[in-house]
């Protein structure tokens, strides 16, 4: 292993902690880096418009992707909540249908008490995110967090432990 690896896990790490104390910031930081990415695609869409290069979609295109990365830009804080606001909405769909799957298999089967509890939870986790889904994006990146604290650290004791030992040769 190399000593790439080390450092690969250092920043991971520090990612990590980043992720897990500071989420709301990363999440709106994150928005507004894509809000510029899609403002300068669509400048570029313009400028191709402009010197013949593209058609007049092209052109509309450009300008719509213009106005949709400044609004990234101007309100991350209302796109992070849009986002968690539809996989809520999703969320609880999805799990009032299992739940109607769980009655029926109640009464064919006495197996239905794990599915039950489990499509509760994640019903409950699609309605915290419809009305708090900030919060709820604030706890994904957190878990995210968690995860790579936990990946880096095992990553990091990796290294160390397949670390090649140098031998002394005795001529």
């Amino acid at each position: 292993m190399k000593k790439i690896n080390l450092v690969s896990s250092v920043v991971l790490f520090i990612l990590g902690i980043v992720l897990l104390f500071i989420p709301g910031s990363i999440i709106t930081t994150i928005l507004r880096i894509f809000g510029g990415v899609i403002i300068a695609l669509g400048v570029i869409s313009i400028i191709n418009s402009t010197k013949g290069k593209a058609t007049n979609a092209e052109l509309v295109y450009g300008i719509l992707m213009t106005i949709l990365g400044l609004v990234f830009l101007s309100n991350p804080e209302v796109i992070a909540g849009i986002i968690p606001f539809i996989l809520g909405v999703w969320i609880v769909i999805n799990s009032l249908f299992k739940l109607q799957v769980v009655a029926n298999l109640k009464k064919t089967s006495t197996d239905y008490v794990k599915p039950l509890v489990l499509n509760i939870i994640t019903l409950i986790i699609g309605i915290i995110l419809m009305f708090n889904p900030f919060k709820g994006a604030e706890a994904v990146i957190m878990i995210i967090g968690i995860f790579m604290i936990v990946y880096s650290l095992l990553d990091f004791l990796n290294y160390f432990f397949t670390k090649p030992k140098k031998v002394k040769v005795i001529k």
